[in-house]
C-alpha cells in the first residue's frame, strides 16, 4: 500500500494531531495574540506619552540622562524610536529600559510583563529558551506535516470546497468546517509551519555547519550570513547618537528608523547602528553604521545584498505579519484564528468518534477555554499584585484541568461563561487601575476587542450543542 494513499495519511494525520493537540493549541493561540504584541505593550502602559517624531537632540538628552542615572556596566545601549510601530521613545541598556517624552525627559520604567509572558509562551512554551525554541520549532514541522497529510486524506478536495452541513449533532458541520479552514488557509498554515521551524532549527544548522566547515567557530558562520561588525580603533567617548541620527536623516533614504543600538559600549570598537525598515521589502531592516562620533561608515547591505541573505532576514516579518501595517496584521489574526480553530475542531472530531469520554472531553474544554481565562486572570492579577505572570498562568490552567477531572459539571458551556466573566473582570480591573487612560487609543484598541470576545463567549455558551458538552 502506498504511503500516500488515503488511509495511512488519515491515520498519521489523526494520531499526530491528537497526541500534541494541546501544545499546538497553545502555540497557535499565543501566536494569534502575538500578532498584536506592539498594541498589547501599549495597552499595558496606556498613560505613556505618544508621538510620531522626535528630534536627534531629544534622543541624545534621553540617552545621556539614562546613562548617568544607570551607570552599571553594559555592552549595549538601545533607543527605540516612535516610528518603530509603537509611537513612544524608549532608552535602555542590557538591564533596564525607560520611556522618555518628546523633549528627552525620562518618564517611567518600561514594564510589559504580561505581553512578554505571552510572547515567551509562543517562542518557548515557557521552557528553557534553547530547548523551548527547538521544541516549538518541532511543532512547526508538525503543522507542515498536518497540512500535507490533510490534503492527502481529503478525497473530495475540489467538490467539497464550500460544503458546510448544518444541524444534527453538529459533527458533520464540524468536520466540514475543519476541512474548509484547512484547505482555504493551507498556504498560510504551511508558511507559518516552515518559518516557525526555521527559528529553532537555525541554531542546530549553525552548529553543524560551524563544526564541519569552520572548526566549531559559530561566529565565522554568522559573519557569512549576517554582515560582520566593523573593525574600529577610536577614543572611548560617549556615543554621539544625535550626530548619527542627523546624518541618517540627511541621507533621505526613505527608510523608517526602528531602533538604534550602541555596540561594545565604552570600548575602542564602539559603534552606532540604526535599524531602518525598508517599506517595499520584507527584510527586517537595512542597518546604517556610524562610528562613535556619529560619522557614517557603511550599511550592512541587507537591502542590496545576496538574495539568500535577504530571504533569511525576511523570515521574522513573514512569520509574524509585521509588514504593511494593520491590514496585514488583521489578515494574520484571522488566519491565526483559523489555524487555532483547526487544532480545536480536530480534537473535537476525534472525541466525538470516541463517544466523548467524559473526563477527557472536560479536560480538553478546560485547555481550550481555561487557557483564555488563565491569560485574562493572569493579566488581571498583574494589575494589582507583583505576581509572576508565567507562574499565575500555568497555575490557573493546571487548576482548571485538575478541577475538570473531578467535577462533572465543568463542561464547555461552563468554561465559555468563565472566560466571559474573566474578561469582564479584567476590563473592570483595568478601568480601576488606569482610570482616564482607559479611554486612550492605546487602551481602547484592545479593550473593545476584549469586550466583543466576552460577549461572544457568553452568547456561544447558550448554543444547544454545549448543553452537555
Amino acid at each position: 500500500m502506498s504511503i500516500f494513499s488515503r488511509k495511512p495519511a488519515l491515520n498519521a494525520h489523526r494520531w499526530v494531531g491528537v497526541f500534541i493537540s494541546a501544545f499546538l493549541y497553545l502555540i497557535c493561540l499565543s501566536g494569534t495574540v502575538v500578532v498584536f504584541n506592539q498594541e498589547l505593550e501599549r495597552w499595558e502602559q496606556p498613560q505613556i506619552e505618544e508621538f510620531e517624531q522626535v528630534n536627534p537632540r531629544a534622543v541624545d538628552k534621553a540617552l545621556t540622562t539614562f546613562a548617568d542615572k544607570y551607570p552599571q556596566e553594559t555592552e549595549h545601549y538601545y533607543v527605540v524610536f516612535p516610528t518603530s510601530g509603537i509611537p513612544r521613545l524608549v532608552v535602555e541598556n542590557d538591564h533596564t529600559a525607560f520611556f522618555a517624552d518628546k523633549s528627552g525627559n525620562l518618564l517611567e520604567k518600561e514594564a510589559f510583563d504580561w505581553s512578554q509572558m505571552v510572547l515567551d509562551l509562543h517562542y518557548y512554551l515557557h521552557l528553557p529558551s534553547s530547548f523551548g525554541m527547538i521544541a516549538v520549532s518541532a511543532l512547526g514541522a508538525v503543522i507542515c506535516m498536518l497540512v500535507i497529510t490533510g490534503f492527502f486524506a481529503h478525497k473530495k478536495l475540489v467538490r467539497d470546497a464550500f460544503k458546510w452541513r448544518r444541524g444534527g449533532s453538529g459533527q458533520a458541520g464540524r468536520i466540514d468546517l475543519h476541512n474548509r479552514f484547512g484547505v482555504w488557509a493551507s498556504p498560510f498554515h504551511l508558511m507559518i509551519g516552515v518559518t516557525g521551524t526555521y527559528f529553532g532549527m537555525a541554531g542546530l544548522i549553525l552548529a553543524l555547519v560551524a563544526q564541519v566547515d569552520e572548526g566549531g567557530d559559530r561566529q565565522a558562520v554568522m559573519d557569512k550570513v549576517f554582515t560582520p561588525e566593523p573593525v574600529l580603533s577610536q577614543p572611548t567617548n560617549f556615543p554621539a547618537v544625535d550626530t548619527a541620527i542627523s546624518h541618517f536623516n540627511e541621507m533621505d533614504t526613505g527608510h523608517k528608523p526602528i531602533f538604534l543600538t550602541v555596540h561594545d559600549v565604552g570600548t575602542p570598537q564602539q559603534f552606532i547602528e540604526i535599524y531602518a525598515q525598508v517599506t517595499d521589502k520584507l527584510i527586517y531592516s537595512e542597518n546604517y553604521r556610524f562610528n562613535s562620533q556619529g560619522e557614517f561608515l557603511d550599511t550592512a547591505h541587507y537591502d542590496d545584498g545576496h538574495w539568500g541573505k535577504q530571504l533569511i532576514y525576511s523570515i521574522y516579518r513573514l512569520h509574524f505579519g509585521d509588514f504593511a501595517g494593520l491590514p496585514v496584521k488583521g489578515l494574520y489574526f484571522v488566519l491565526g484564528i483559523m489555524l487555532t480553530a483547526l487544532c480545536v475542531s480536530g480534537m473535537d472530531i476525534w472525541l466525538v468518534k470516541q463517544t466523548n469520554p467524559p473526563r477527557l472531553s472536560r479536560v480538553w474544554s478546560a485547555v481550550v477555554w481555561g487557557s483564555v481565562s488563565a491569560l485574562s486572570l493572569s493579566a488581571l492579577g498583574a494589575l494589582f499584585l507583583p505576581v509572576a505572570t508565567t507562574l499565575s498562568f500555568w497555575a490557573l490552567l493546571l487548576l482548571a484541568c485538575g478541577l475538570s477531572v473531578i467535577i462533572p459539571g465543568l463542561n464547555r458551556r461552563f468554561w465559555l461563561r468563565t472566560t466571559s466573566i474573566s474578561l469582564i473582570l479584567l476590563l473592570t480591573g483595568y478601568a480601576i487601575v488606569h482610570q482616564a487612560a482607559f479611554m486612550s487609543v492605546a487602551s481602547l484598541q484592545i479593550n473593545i476587542a476584549l469586550l466583543l470576545l466576552a460577549i461572544w463567549c457568553w452568547w456561544r455558551a447558550g448554543h444547544p450543542l454545549y448543553k452537555d458538552a
